[in-house]
């Protein structure tokens, strides 16, 4: 497992400096395609996933979970807002905040959980078959409890990550790999690492209306634990003339295994871009 980590590791690293570079990797071609009417290839943005194409737009999310029954089951409910800037060509910058409410037997808790900034870029040099591709980094900052279970006050997490984006006419397909390990963890915490796969399909079903789905899978490195994945069927929607507002709804679906909680999701979003 540590020789996949390592490799993975080296992959996300090359597609990091491949993304890293667009201004040596100009678009060829004027494309309009979605929710942007700018140059370049540009992709409607996923729910659970993400866009592999920069981008300036103001995002919030409202998340619903449940899992267990009986004196076991808890509940959450979260928002969670992102701002991302594409301060060049094919490279921007965001930030996100979490807030999270946890209601259980054992009693309630809420409060902002650990917030990420993340550089994503993108190069174009496969611009004229309908690919992108690029990576970047993320950091998530202790600005969570430990005590509370919500992020964390005292680990910072690291996550490069790789991403490609495939247009296939009206069809849009996304693959995003990371892989995420924990710093400067509190006394007796042991630093946590996983790799993780997410993909997207997304078509148009009409000027207002897009079909999503998405799937994710979350593998342990550092621990004995077994991976999680999910489906997520979804819709994006387009409720006005302004196309660069819009909204979308998912419920992530996990698959379960003998021994795990039941368990549901639902995630509404928004979006305005800029």
């Amino acid at each position: 497992m540590r020789k996949l980590a390592k490799s993975f590791t080296l992959l996300l690293g090359t597609a990091i400096l491949c993304g890293a570079l667009p201004a040596a990797l100009h678009a060829q071609e004027e494309h309009e395609h979605g929710d942007h009417e700018h140059e370049g290839l540009h992709f409607s943005h996923p729910l659970l996933n993400e866009s592999p194409s920069p981008d300036t737009k103001l995002r919030l999310d409202f998340l619903w979970g449940r899992a267990g029954d009986g004196d076991e089951r808890v509940t959450e409910h979260g928002a969670r807002l992102e701002g991302e800037y594409e301060f060049m060509e094919g490279v921007s910058f965001a930030i996100t905040v979490p807030w999270l409410r946890r209601e259980s037997a054992l009693g309630n808790v809420q409060g902002t959980g650990s917030t990420e900034l993340s550089l994503k870029g993108s190069s174009l040099r496969w611009g004229r078959q309908g690919v992108v591709v690029g990576g970047g980094f993320s950091v998530g900052l202790p600005t969570g409890s430990d005590e509370k279970g919500i992020g964390s006050s005292r680990s910072v997490e690291l996550e490069p990550f790789a991403d490609v984006g495939v247009q296939l006419g009206g069809l849009e397909l996304v693959a995003f790999g990371h892989y995420g390990a924990t710093v400067r963890n509190p006394p007796g915490v042991d630093a946590e690492r996983e790799l993780s796969l997410v993909g997207s399909a997304l078509y148009p079903v009409s000027r207002l209306a897009e079909l999503l789905m998405e799937f994710e899978t979350v593998h342990p490195v550092s621990s004995d634990e077994s991976a999680t994945t999910r489906i997520a069927p979804g819709l994006k929607l387009y409720p006005f003339t302004n196309r660069h507002i819009m909204a979308g709804v998912s419920a992530p679906i996990v698959l379960k295994r003998a021994g795990q909680p039941d368990a549901r999701e639902v995630i509404v979003s928004a979006f305005y871009h800029f």
